[in-house]
């Protein structure tokens, strides 16, 4: 007979056979188990094993995977049911308690060992932690880390017929903030706490403490599901209990992600890729489009397409009116000619209020043989409505095919939202443009009562010296006006400067030109855009260069002509303006030169446009105004 170990000895086996990362894994389970036979033998509850470990090696414990903790456990059951029996009567009260746990803890590792039938492997789980913790209620959620939801697979005391097709989001109740904060939830007063949600038809009513335990993975940490139990009285569990239910918890999570990993076969992954790869190319058909009439009608289609249905229809529903208020936005058929009508409307609006997709069976007799899918439009904004496909009943894959056609409504719900925030801010944009375009149409009438004002006293001066300084202004005047003239059309925002230099130029005909003088003023045609915070500063650059050649460079001539042209090289644009008109004086120095004019275009080129101004000699012989500066956006 082999010799008899202390607890203290064992536990410094295991501690060893743990720190040792090159131990075979089979040696720290067999020193575990050791560990469970020895504090059995000398009367040690787990509590107290697990404390020792801890007085022995620190933080050991958060280290230990669920594999070795299910080992010790192993080993103290088995010991315990060798030496004594379950209800032996010395041992009654803690220690029959414990052993209770236990025994379940074992049953819970043989049924995951037993069997990889998932299904039938929560069932036992479900019922056993019920049965041991006494609790009245007990259910499973498992996870989809690609759609964010969890899923009802299992349970007593709740509605078993919403297992497999209730889906609900991964931070929704109490049940999604123990999956969000991968953390054990207790609430003892369930429907009073902060993130308290029911579903309709799940049957919680009745319940009124819930503890919600997350089903973690270890190395890497990843969440497989949450287990909730709930009891009908108030119940504030205690601190053996809570232990036990996170010990069964992290037994459960293995055993879950062995059985999917058994039942992801071949077939069933290939299976998920071209799901994945449809979901893919519909979401990205559905998001790329923004118009309302052709993105509704698209929705619908690709929602009968990738459930595999026939008839389709997309609800806007306002469910904070009462009744809630359905309207129909589109809808898809295959040819049946089915009313949209004739899609339950209730149905629609618990879609809308539990905010989980679900399928139904078809009741009327038009839809025998048929499933009806259903799904909530949600965004981070609310709900906006519902998408609701019709489709043949088929194999029971209920929750794949929730999952799917969930991960679509979100995308079709973002897409949605997208286009409702491109309508609205067309029709901002449309409201903006009347505005602007009025507000230049008036400013453009304003500068020509002024200019009018102007062209007035002009002509009542009587002195030349007079006439001529507000002639001048007049023409100023007139082209900031047209160039608010130019904006108040089409081009709210920008123009070019061929259409700035005509304007100019018409109103300088009109305004400079002295009556004896024929002059032929030519813009070269040019696509130059010019935002509308340079245009006005280019016009009167324009009109003072125009009315400088004018006055100075066609004294004393009958005839005459002045080019405008505009070029764009390498974000810098340039202006000249040249004239064959008498040239520049031979000492002339345009740093000396302080007429009015000059100071104008100097001081509007270099501090205004961030440019440069020169006045050279010109290739028809007279002068040749240069105006350059970097060209802005449109602001």
């Amino acid at each position: 007979m082999a010799e008899s170990r202390t607890p203290f000895d064992a536990a410094h086996a295991l501690i060893e056979s743990t720190a040792n990362a090159t131990a075979d894994v089979t040696h720290a389970r067999r020193a575990a188990y050791r560990l469970g036979e020895a504090s059995a033998e000398h009367d040690l509850t787990i509590e107290e094993t697990f404390q020792l470990l801890e007085r022995e090696a620190g933080d050991i414990l958060t280290d230990l995977s669920a594999e070795i903790l299910g080992s010790i456990v192993r080993g103290y059951v088995d010991r315990i049911v060798r030496t004594r029996g379950v209800t032996r009567s010395r041992s009654a009260g803690r220690l029959s308690s414990h052993v209770a746990r236990l025994a379940a803890l074992h049953r819970i590792n043989r049924a995951a060992t037993g069997s990889l039938h998932l299904d039938a492997m929560l069932s036992t789980v479900v019922e056993v932690v019920a049965e041991t913790i006494q609790g009245d209620a007990c259910s499973v959620w498992l996870s989809d880390d690609m759609t964010q939801t969890l899923m009802l697979r299992a349970t007593v005391g709740l509605n078993p017929g919403i297992v497999g097709r209730l889906t609900i989001r991964a931070d929704a109740g109490i049940t999604g903030l123990a999956a969000t904060e991968r953390r054990t939830q207790i609430a003892v007063d369930a429907p009073h706490h902060p993130a308290f949600f029911t579903y309709p038809h799940v049957g919680e009513d009745p319940y009124s403490s819930q503890v919600s335990i997350p089903l973690l993975l270890r190395e890497p940490e990843r969440l497989v599901g949450v287990m909730n139990i709930q009891t009908i009285e108030p119940r504030d569990f205690d601190e053996d209990e809570i232990t036990f239910l996170e010990t069964a918890a992290g037994e459960l999570a293995i055993a879950i992600e062995n059985a999917r990993l058994y039942s992801q076969t071949d077939a069933a992954l290939n299976q998920r890729l071209t799901e994945l790869h449809v979901l893919q190319s519909v979401t990205r058909s559905i998001v790329s489009t923004l118009q309302p009439d052709t993105l509704l009608p698209m929705i619908a289609e690709q929602a009968a397409h990738i459930i595999g249905g026939g008839d389709a229809a997309i609800y806007r529903v306002d469910i904070s009116r009462d009744p809630p208020a359905i309207q129909v936005l589109a809808s898809a058929t295959d040819g049946r000619g089915r009313a949209v009508d004739e899609f339950p409307l209730d149905f629609v609006t618990r879609l809308c209020s539990s905010r989980s997709a679900m399928v139904l069976n078809a009741t009327t007799p038009a839809e025998h043989g048929e499933l009806l899918f259903g799904a909530p439009l949600m965004t981070r904004h609310g709900v906006l409505g519902a998408i609701c496909v019709t489709a043949p009943a088929g194999p029971n894959h209920h929750d794949e095919r929730l999952r799917l056609f969930q991960a679509f409504a979100d995308s079709a719900a973002l897409a949605l939202e997208n286009s409702d925030l491109y309508d609205e801010a067309r029709r901002n944009f449309h409201t903006a443009s009347v505005l602007l375009q009025e507000m230049h149409h008036r400013v453009r009438n304003n500068l020509q009562t002024v200019a009018a004002l102007l062209s007035m006293q002009a002509r009542y001066a009587g002195y030349a010296e007079w006439t001529a300084p507000l002639q001048e202004a007049v023409a100023r005047v007139q082209s900031i006006a047209a160039v608010h003239n130019l904006l108040s059309g089409d081009s709210l925002t920008s123009t070019t400067v061929s259409a700035i230099a005509k304007q100019v130029a018409d109103e300088a005909t009109v305004n400079v030109v002295p009556p004896e003088l024929s002059l032929k003023i030519r813009v070269e045609p040019d696509e130059v855009a010019i935002p509308s915070r340079q245009a006005t500063i280019l016009a009167l650059l324009i009109n003072e260069c125009l009315t400088n050649a004018i006055e100075h460079g066609m004294r004393d001539r009958t005839t005459g002509e002045v080019v405008v042209s505009a070029a764009l090289h390498d974000g810098i644009i340039e202006v000249a303006i040249a004239d064959d008109g008498n040239g520049l004086p031979p000492d002339f120095d345009l740093n000396t030169r302080h007429t009015l004019g000059l100071r104008i275009a100097r001081t509007l080129a270099v501090s205004d446009l961030k440019g440069t101004f020169e006045l050279q000699p010109g290739p028809l012989g007279g002068a040749r105004s240069v105006i350059r500066f970097p060209q802005v956006a449109d602001a």
